[in-house]
């Protein structure tokens, strides 16, 4: 029965959507057993609990300074303690921030990196082109964003593995972790802190055009912002900068070999490559959830929230709603509202790196789909091996195997 079913259960994790669809169904607003949350899975509830910014908070147990008293010892001993920004922040201090974040992650600032993703680009695929096999993950997926926002926060060219490492920290603290791994990972957070806190320094006193200077030498109300504000903006841009687009470009690349008409129709047409980017990030939602506090009761539906529950919204599940979309599990490359997916959240919590993932998403499919063709799995069902945990969705490895244009 449904109400036996969790979200925890790892198997569910790994495809989430026929419990979906039987949970719009039957049970749109359902109270996991396992964690107490209610889980909303309807398009329109979603929605409206993400701009629902006064009666649900964005302040839960699971983001932003809620970590154990232990853990904030060692980073308050090592680094700095972590505060409310953006992701785990409301109004009207949100606002605050968000207004300076934008003022860095501006159209034409995004539109200015497009040259520097496009050689980035070429020059993953000139490196494995003449190859038999890749890991799809490794050769391309994780080091294209992770170039691209590593060289904006000044991570050194040889210092991108560990950087990687701080990216996989950052995703891991968006769910529950046991206590032990939360003191790991706060050893890890002050790692990237000590590191990001030489890179500070070295941009106040010598200012240059990437995004962590910028961020740095802004001018909020006649100062700049604190390093314990900046390690706060730096740990979240991580995560919109980098990981969304790594497993996006998975899932996409997925997709074109499970039907290769959709990469033959980009190549045919390459502006179709932005709509292949938006349909991998609705039917392959990266991030499948995130979480509010209700401050009050709250209505969905039928269903009475009480105040102090844990409300999760279902991305994932809203993204191949019915309702909202037709035959939401296909991929159709002419869909008219496409966009409308809630892939990036929506409201005042918008991802602040969505123009970025777009941008990198659209480039990456229109070159490879341009250079390379005939995707196929190369190691046949041992080619794909799902992440694994409570709220991203995709593969950590894709073997594969193509040819040259």
């Amino acid at each position: 029965m449904t109400s036996q079913q969790s979200f925890t259960d790892p198997e569910i994790q790994k495809c989430p959507f026929p419990f979906y669809d039987k949970l719009r169904e039957e049970q749109p607003v359902f109270h996991d057993p396992e964690t107490g949350h209610y889980v909303l899975t309807r398009y329109e509830d979603v929605r409206k609990a993400l701009v629902s910014h006064s009666v649900l908070s964005n302040k839960t147990p699971y983001l932003g300074d809620r970590w154990t008293p232990q853990a904030n010892e060692i980073m308050e001993k090592g680094g700095w303690l972590p505060m409310d920004t953006l992701v785990s922040n409301d109004l009207p201090e949100h606002r605050t921030y968000r207004t300076l974040v934008d003022k860095v992650f501006t159209t034409g600032k995004v539109k200015g990196l497009e040259p520097r993703i496009g050689e980035i680009i070429d020059e993953l695929i000139d490196d494995f082109i003449d190859r038999k096999e890749i890991d799809f993950l490794a050769d391309f997926a994780v080091p294209l964003p992770m170039y691209v926002i590593a060289e904006q926060l000044g991570v050194r060219r040889e210092d991108r593995e560990m950087f990687k490492r701080w990216s996989n920290m950052a995703v891991e603290t968006t769910g529950p972790v046991t206590p032990e791994r939360e003191l790991e990972l706060a050893h890890i957070m002050v790692e990237m802190q000590q590191y990001m806190a030489i890179e500070i320094e070295r941009v106040r006193t010598e200012p240059n055009d990437m995004l962590l200077s910028r961020l740095v030498n802004l001018d909020t109300e006649g100062r700049n912002l604190t390093n314990q504000e900046l390690q706060s903006l730096i740990f979240q841009i991580l995560v919109a900068g980098n990981e969304t687009t790594t497993t996006t470009l998975a899932s996409g690349m997925r997709l074109m070999i499970d039907r290769p008409d959709l990469a033959e129709q980009v190549h045919a047409d390459p502006s179709r490559a932005k709509a292949l980017g938006e349909e991998a990030l609705r039917v392959a939602t990266p991030l499948q959830c995130l979480w509010r506090t209700a401050l009050e009761d709250v209505q969905f539906g039928d269903v009475t929230i009480p105040a102090g529950a844990i409300v999760e919204v279902r991305f994932g599940a809203a993204n191949r709603d019915p309702a909202q979309f037709s035959c939401p599990a296909e991929v159709d490359l002419e869909r008219k509202n496409a966009t409308s997916h809630l892939a990036f959240s929506a409201g005042i919590h918008l991802c602040i790196g969505n123009q970025l993932a777009r941008g990198e998403l659209r480039m990456a499919f229109e070159a490879l789909t341009q250079r390379l063709r005939n995707f196929r799995y190369s190691r046949g069902e041992d080619s794909c091996v799902p992440l694994e945990g409570y709220t991203p969705y995709g593969l950590q490895t894709l073997w594969m195997s193509f040819d040259r244009r």
